[in-house]
């Protein structure tokens, strides 16, 4: 009895959060911010990587529910288009800004941190300027890289 109602309640939180995050189009442009600035860490985002930021997005446990594959590589594609210069990184930058305040901000930054992460270790290693760009990443979401070490 005590465990259909822990179930229960579980569920119905389950509900809040991804209708709390599937409302709110931030959280995927951060994500596909995130990614874009990743992706261009080395100065230019091959075909390659597109295509594995769309495929790490859409097999993410949370963000392949939330959102349909169309609506990822729309978004994807309009952040990876912002990239090629300094202003429009700038503005990828802002795109992360965008959740701070919000419900679930905290486990928002998280993901957003972690697909960026998934991402930069694609083609199996982690390049210095992917580094670099993950660390900024951490400081500007206000994410402890050091919580995810496993």
């Amino acid at each position: 009895m005590v465990f259909g109602a822990l179930k229960k309640a579980f569920k119905a939180g389950a509900k809040e959060v991804q209708a709390d995050y599937s409302k709110n189009r931030d959280f995927l442009e951060a994500v596909c911010a995130a990614a874009a600035l990743v992706a261009f860490a080395d100065g230019e985002i091959e075909e390659a990587e597109r295509a594995k930021a769309i495929r790490i997005i859409t097999g993410h446990a949370t963000l392949g529910k939330l959102y349909q594959q169309p609506e990822i590589e729309q978004v994807a594609e309009t952040m990876f288009k912002r990239a090629k210069d300094a202003s429009g990184r700038q503005s990828l930058a802002r795109e992360l800004d965008d959740i701070k305040g919000k419900d679930n901000a905290a486990q928002m930054a998280e993901d957003i941190y972690l697909v960026a992460v998934d991402i930069a270790h694609a083609d199996g290693e982690l390049e210095p300027e992917e580094e670099a760009t993950l660390k900024k990443l951490a400081a500007r979401l206000g994410v402890d890289p050091a919580r995810f070490e496993f």
